[in-house]
């Protein structure tokens, strides 16, 4: 994988000091992520930083990371401060000699970043062909391309610096912000509202049904936990939320039966072990 920064000689002639600071701190939090992905720097020049993986996804996550990364930082900050990366990224046999490594699969992959948009990612083939199942990352095919250097042209694949912002984690909602509008726009989906409006049927079953021993009503409660505690847990962010809301659900359902205590105890026992274990995993 290699990785450059895009416009740095203008960001040197407009202000060394800052520049050499921007570009420490990158080399600093690419060497992190790199090694976050399984990987290791091979070599830093200048404004560039050459990566090496053992797995080829792990080096294409690692750089739609990198992305994600920049295109959050440069969103708060101005113009003139924006440090946007080009990323091109091979897979091929290397030699390795005194923790360099060497070959054309170097070669090319060097070829690839220039080939980038600033923010996005070129890769070749043989990348594209091991990562199209297993990522969901949309690339663009830009047909065969002959490289300097390189005796064959190579069919190559990039991915455009929408793609990567898109794919940044949108900021939180302000507390300003209607959030029980939000909320309010999840229920009315109509995966979220048909199973709701089964699940109250079955729980309001005995009004116009025949007796079932509660077994329907109580499978409607459940139902209804289970699709209600999912939205809870999206729009909270917190997956033990489901769980609370299932507990509750499964406890609820002593409220509906006509058997034994024992069998309502049950229902409020496991009810509660559920509920404990959503509060116990709050994230």
């Amino acid at each position: 994988m290699m990785a450059d920064v895009s416009g740095f000689s203008r960001m040197m002639g407009a202000d060394e000091d800052t520049t050499v600071d921007q570009i420490k701190e990158f080399h600093r939090r690419m060497k992190l992520l790199v090694e976050e992905f399984e990987g290791r720097v091979v070599d830093t020049a200048g404004d560039s930083v050459f990566g090496e993986f053992d797995s080829v996804v792990n080096a294409v996550r690692c750089a739609c990371r990198i992305q994600e990364e920049r295109a959050l930082e440069n969103s708060q900050k101005s113009a003139e401060q924006r440090i946007h990366t080009r990323i091109g990224i091979h897979l091929g046999d290397v030699i390795i000699e005194d923790y360099r490594v060497y070959g054309d699969g170097v070669n090319i992959a060097a070829r690839l970043e220039p080939l980038a948009e600033p923010g996005g990612i070129c890769i070749s083939e043989a990348v594209y062909q091991q990562i199209r199942s297993k990522l969901d990352v949309r690339f663009e095919d830009l047909g065969l391309k002959e490289l300097k250097n390189i005796e064959h042209p190579i069919r190559l694949y990039r991915m455009s610096p929408l793609v990567a912002a898109i794919a940044t984690p949108p900021p939180r909602s302000s507390p300003a912000e209607p959030v029980a509008e939000t909320a309010a726009d999840e229920l009315w989906r109509p995966s979220v509202l048909i199973p709701t409006c089964v699940g109250f049927f079955l729980l309001l079953s005995p009004l116009y049904l025949f007796p079932t021993g509660g077994a329907l009503p109580t499978l409607g409660a459940v139902l209804v936990s289970v699709i209600l505690g999912r939205v809870w847990a999206i729009r909270s962010e917190r997956r033990g939320n489901f769980f609370l809301a299932l507990g509750a659900g499964i406890a609820s359902g002593a409220l509906w039966t006509n058997w034994s205590h024992i069998t309502n105890a049950l229902f409020v026992l496991a009810g509660l072990i559920v509920a404990a274990v959503g509060a116990g995993s709050r994230r």
